[in-house]
């Protein structure tokens, strides 16, 4: 294992690569950045507008400690993302390792095969994966997907956006942004503040559709399910 320290200008973003191993991502107070890996490699791009850092052969542990706030784009084959602290702009891709990310502005976070785990987002969220669990806390807007993983969000401020094959949807939204979900046999639970009136469109061929809510047109609901129930409750 190899320690390497850089100095981090202003509105730097930090692009990380590792193979299979973990990767451990802290974001504390300090000014510059600490990479601790296997054979760390450096490279300045973009006219210093980016740092890539690389973790040697990939094959072992990867841990970056990075300023508050920083912009961070990680990319693993198999290896677990782990991303604790507060984050500016955070971009994941990984095939079949797991995400975890506590708090951002905006996420991108994308795996084939494993869990997605997200916190907080101050802004858009985009968030899938193919069998995996996609789960969220509070997020100002969000668009999440997976084949046969379930999907989970706490709070979702704006607009909210999700597609699910055999995974069930569920979701409590702030009335402020519209909902549009597309499942086919997985089970869609929207939860509303009491006194939000919204226009629904929703289809399912067998499914149950209820709607304890009062038509208005506060905002938009469209749901379509093949034989998947539909739901929207007050919160």
């Amino acid at each position: 294992m190899s320690a390497k320290t850089f100095d981090l200008p202003v509105a730097v973003t930090l692009r990380l690569q590792s193979r299979s191993g973990r990767v451990d991502v802290i974001a504390e107070p300090r000014d510059d950045v600490e990479a601790e890996g296997d054979k760390i490699e450096s490279l300045v791009e973009d006219s210093g507008a980016t740092l890539r850092i690389r973790n040697g052969s990939g094959t072992k542990g990867f841990t970056v400690r990075c300023p508050i706030g920083s912009d961070v784009t990680v990319g693993t084959q198999s290896g677990a993302v782990r991303m604790a602290g507060a984050f500016g702009s955070v971009s994941v891709t990984t095939m079949s390792g797991s995400i975890e990310v506590e708090r951002a502005d905006e996420a991108d976070l994308r795996t084939v095969t494993s869990t997605v785990s997200l916190g907080s987002c101050a802004g858009r969220c985009r968030i899938s994966s193919t069998s995996g669990r996609v789960v969220a806390g509070d997020v100002g807007a969000a668009s999440a997907g997976t084949m046969s993983g379930s999907i989970t969000i706490g709070h979702v401020a704006g607009r909210f956006k999700a597609k699910s094959v055999s995974g069930s949807i569920r979701a409590g939204c702030g009335g402020e942004g519209a909902v549009a979900i597309k499942t086919v046999s997985g089970a869609v639970h929207i939860e509303l503040p009491r006194g939000i009136e919204p226009h629904m469109r929703a289809r399912s061929l067998s499914g149950r559709i209820r709607c304890d809510l009062a038509e208005g047109d506060d905002m938009l609901i469209e749901a379509m399910s093949v034989s998947g129930s539909i739901e929207v409750v007050p919160a």
